[in-house]
């Protein structure tokens, strides 16, 4: 499997913010973010690397202090499109298309 296709993958686009950085910011990054975030280093590692599928989650709080790091928005840590909503598309909404959209029951 290409890298590519691997990162489409992933919950996260964490590890694609840290790769941007020169090598001696990546080093500092990775050795210091789990610290900034109150972490081991084992959790932010599977951070980098969880999938879709799995049913890990980084945290609100731990996304905002990371996305405020590589100066960006949570949205743009997130692999996946968040869709956006008005009053008028949520009363649209029926109760079993809203639990399918959240994606509720597996």
């Amino acid at each position: 499997m290409t890298g590519k296709m691997n990162m489409n993958k992933r919950k996260y686009n964490v590890l694609q913010f840290l790769k941007r950085l020169p090598y001696n910011e990546y080093i500092i990054a990775k050795r210091k973010l789990p610290v900034a975030c109150k972490v081991s280093k084992r959790t932010f590692e599977r951070w980098l690397y969880v999938t879709k599928e799995e049913r890990l989650e980084i945290s609100a709080d731990k996304l905002a202090l990371i996305a405020n790091y590589f100066n960006c928005t949570i949205e743009e840590l997130l692999n996946n499109k968040v869709p956006k909503h008005t009053t008028y598309t949520l009363k649209r909404l029926h109760d079993q298309e809203l639990i399918k959209q959240l994606n509720l029951t597996k």
